[in-house]
């Protein structure tokens, strides 16, 4: 399939930025993905998978902490690197120590403190995410997988990260896409994604 770069790059390539895998993209870590950009210099890119819950609870991931053993939000799979880490997305107002901003009300913290912080504020449901791992690129390893048309990107959306059926997000990024990717939204989601 032919594509012009217009139709794939509605968004720089810059923290917030949402790629979405395209469906000829079939390395299983990514396969029907979308990844939210959340730091990108020339060291590379760092960003996270936002449509694979795990099914786990976060305090399963942490039993022998006590803030956070009994912690019941589903951790997702944030990528295949690092995945003896938990990092975590947080959405709203102000700005905790510990977090670093990714766009307009969502912020990263990766630290043990900034966990916690979010796990035990008394915020509003789905104000945060855990995320195990993450996903990661060396220097112009991701431009070179845009120039291969593997990526496209939308602009920063906390709808599609934070979204109440995260399973969805795929087939709504293709949507959005349009052209002649809108019929891929009604493709049934990779096994993996089960």
């Amino acid at each position: 399939m032919t594509v012009p770069d217009a139709k794939l790059r509605r968004a720089p390539l810059a923290p917030g930025s949402l790629l979405v895998a395209l469906p000829h993209l079939l390395d299983p870590s990514f396969r029907q993905t979308v990844v939210l950009l959340c730091c990108v210099d020339d060291e590379g890119a760092m960003g996270l998978i936002v449509n694979r819950p795990t099914g786990m609870p976060l305090g399963s991931a942490l039993p022998d902490d006590e803030l956070i053993a009994d912690r019941r939000e589903t951790l997702f799979e944030g990528g295949p690197v690092a995945t003896d880490r938990i990092v975590i997305l947080r959405r709203g107002g102000g700005q905790p120590p510990d977090f670093t901003p990714v766009f307009d009300g969502v912020a990263l913290g990766d630290t043990l403190p900034a966990l916690k912080d979010a796990a035990t504020a008394a915020g509003i449901v789905g104000s945060y995410r855990p995320y195990v791992g993450h996903a990661g690129w060396g220097p112009g390893q991701l431009q070179d997988e845009l120039d291969e048309k593997s990526w496209a990107l939308l602009p920063p959306d906390a709808d599609v990260v934070f979204a109440e059926h995260p399973r969805l997000a795929w087939s709504r990024c293709m949507t959005r896409l349009g052209g002649p990717f809108a019929i891929y939204a009604t493709m049934p989601a990779d096994i993996h994604m089960n």
